[in-house]
Formats: C-alpha cells, sequence, structure tokens
C-alpha cells in the first residue's frame, strides 16, 4: 500500500500531540483508573518517509508513559477505509507494547459510529477524542453529546480552505447543514464576508455552536508544498482544543504557544522565513490590559482565577508572572500570599489590586 506524504504544516498537530498527551494521562491518571483516546480519522499509521502517523505517536506515548502505573489507556482508532485499517493494525501489530495499554482499530464511518462508541465508555471516565478527517468533520451535534461527559476533551481539525469554498456553492448547501445541524448558518454575515474578515466570523460562530465551556485555536497556514499563491499568508486549517476544565485549556494554551513561527503567535506557516510581520504579545501589553480592566476598582483575585479568567487573551504565565511582579514594583498591586512563601506567584496567591 502506498502512504501519503507528510507535509510541514501537519507535523503542527503531531507535535502537539506529542505534547499535550502525556500530562493529561498523568494528571487525570492520577484520579482515574481508566482513560480513553479516541482518534476519529486514523490513517494507515505512516507516511511515506516512514514517519509515525497520530496513532503510531500516541500508542508509543502511551506505552512509554504508563510503566508502572496504576491507570490503563485504552486507544480506540477509527478508520472507514478498510485497507487503511488493515495496514495500521499491521503497523500496531509491530510495536513494543506493554499491558498498561490497550488499542482497537474499527473500519466504520466516524460519523456514525462514534454514538456507539460513547456509549461504551463509561460516563465518568477521561476521553480525549482526535477529530481529524479530510473534509467536514463529525457534526456539531455529535461534538456536543461528546462534551456532555464531564471529563471529556477534543482536539478537532477545522479545515477552513474546504468550508470557505462550500460557504457560497448551492452544491454543498446539504453537507455544511449535516455539519451545523441547521441552517441558520446560511444566514449569518460571514457568508456575505471575505477575507480574514470572513474567516474570523466564522470561526467564532463556528465555536459558539459547540457546548465547552473552554476553547482555544491555533491557526495553520498553507505548506508552500501546496503551491497554493499566497499561501504563506492564508489559513489552511485552524486546530481547536475544546475542553470543560480551566486548567486542561491552560495547558494546552502552553503547548500551543511554543510552536508559532515566532514566540506567542499561536500561528504556523512552515516556511522557512516564519511569519512576515510580529505580532508576539509581550507583558507591557499584559499590564496595559491589568491596569484598565483591574487597577482601581478594587479588585481581589486569586492568580490561578485570574488566567481563567482571562483565558482568551494571547498570553500564558510567565507573561503573568512577569506583568504582577512589575506591577507590584510599581506599588500598583500587592501579593498575599497562600502557597507561595517570599517570591514567586503560585496558583492559590491573592492578587490585590490598589
Amino acid at each position: 500500500m502506498e502512504y501519503s506524504k507528510l507535509k510541514e504544516v501537519s507535523k503542527a498537530k503531531h507535535h502537539i500531540l506529542r505534547k499535550y498527551f502525556p500530562p493529561w494521562a498523568k494528571i487525570l491518571g492520577s484520579t482515574h483508573k481508566q482513560l480513553f483516546y479516541v482518534d476519529c480519522f486514523a490513517g494507515e499509521g505512516k507516511y511515506e518517509g516512514g514517519e509515525p502517523g497520530s496513532p503510531l505517536i500516541i500508542f508509543r506515548k502511551a506505552r512509554d508513559i504508563t510503566w508502572n502505573k496504576p491507570y490503563r489507556i485504552h486507544l480506540m482508532f477509527i478508520e472507514k477505509n478498510n485497507k487503511r485499517a488493515e495496514q495500521l493494525k499491521q503497523n500496531l501489530s509491530h510495536e513494543r507494547s506493554n499491558s498498561k495499554i490497550s488499542y482497537q482499530v474499527f473500519s466504520e464511518d466516524s460519523r456514525c459510529f462514534t454514538k456507539d462508541l460513547l456509549n461504551a465508555i463509561p460516563y465518568r471516565t477521561p476521553v480525549f477524542f482526535f477529530i481529524d478527517p479530510y473534509g467536514h468533520p463529525i457534526s456539531i451535534s455529535e461534538i456536543n453529546k461528546i462534551l456532555q461527559k464531564p471529563r471529556a476533551e477534543i482536539f478537532l481539525n477545522l479545515m477552513w480552505f474546504r468550508i470557505n469554498m462550500d460557504l457560497n456553492n448551492p452544491d454543498a448547501i446539504e453537507r455544511l447543514n449535516r455539519m451545523f445541524g441547521h441552517s441558520d448558518w446560511s444566514k449569518q454575515s460571514f457568508c456575505l464576508k471575505s477575507g480574514r474578515e470572513r474567516e474570523e466570523e466564522f470561526l467564532k460562530y463556528f465555536c459558539s455552536q459547540v457546548h465547552s465551556k473552554y476553547h482555544f485555536h491555533f491557526r495553520i497556514r498553507f505548506d508552500p508544498e501546496d503551491r497554493i499563491p499566497g499561501g504563506s499568508k492564508r489559513t489552511k486549517y485552524y486546530l481547536i482544543h475544546f475542553c470543560n476544565h480551566p486548567k486542561a485549556i491552560l495547558l494546552m494554551k502552553n503547548v500551543m504557544w511554543k510552536l508559532g513561527d515566532e514566540e506567542g503567535t499561536f500561528d504556523y506557516s512552515a516556511t522557512s522565513q516564519g511569519i512576515l510581520f510580529s505580532s508576539t504579545p509581550t507583558a507591557d501589553q499584559l499590564m496595559e490590559y491589568l491596569k484598565k480592566n483591574y487597577v482601581g476598582k478594587g479588585k481581589s483575585i486569586e492568580f490561578m482565577q485570574l488566567l481563567i479568567d482571562t483565558y482568551q487573551l494571547p498570553f500564558i504565565e510567565k507573561h503573568y508572572r512577569e506583568a504582577l511582579k512589575n506591577l507590584t514594583s510599581n506599588e500598583i498591586l500587592t501579593i498575599e500570599r497562600k502557597a507561595s512563601k517570599k517570591s514567586g506567584i503560585q496558583s492559590g496567591d491573592i492578587i490585590n489590586f490598589n
């Protein structure tokens, strides 16, 4: 069987999976005996250059982190194409394993099979879904059913370039209706707009239809190999993390941050020159935001709660620590140390804005 080629832009999602999956398993494995991982569009597990696909990446990570651990990880790989599913089984059978992990390969259409799989996973058991189709994702109604589970998370590939072509295509209306579960999307203002404005409004609308408490996205631009005119400036797809726990979204933000073309862009182009203009957020910008929204209003807030309340801002913990340190030295705020001792800032510390 011929394998597909691994493009540079595909490495971004693999990097995020590699960095996020181990701490996710470690944190939830400390309080649960079983964890589930579901890859809804698994593929054959390898690329033509021998590079591992997402199933082998996760299998190896699960194997390496479960030695001498009290929890088990169950891996579910769904691949509609029978030949690819059989090839994936062969590739997995050659991998060294241990007794703490198990896996199954299902030759099924994930759009129909997800419901049966959800019923088989215990309600409160942590489950991480990776939804990475070529075309449109599993319908939003199915995504919302997944997120009804209290410990469920979804890492989703939203293929913007395909969706953008379909938005004004009469032949694609039914496909988009199935994705959204209704036709109201066609009445939204993004259908009449173009460029980045159209894209950003659609992304906002799509995420508003998903019933998760938290979400954060990472933008992937076209690879030079795609040979798209102006592709280095155009969006190919978005990687979106949906979850219901604040610590999960903060962890994913830190993972995504390190992958950008320059620190803090949450944006990846795979070009040799990287991003063409600077959009790196700075601690000074965060300081100005805090001054405007917190200082002078008599607010007191735990450090962790501050991170949660402002999680949609393009800053990570190091920015908050630096900004709060500078504001403290300027006597704009004080830190009531509940968790830290003499220096630093910990989750339970209280920030008092003067």
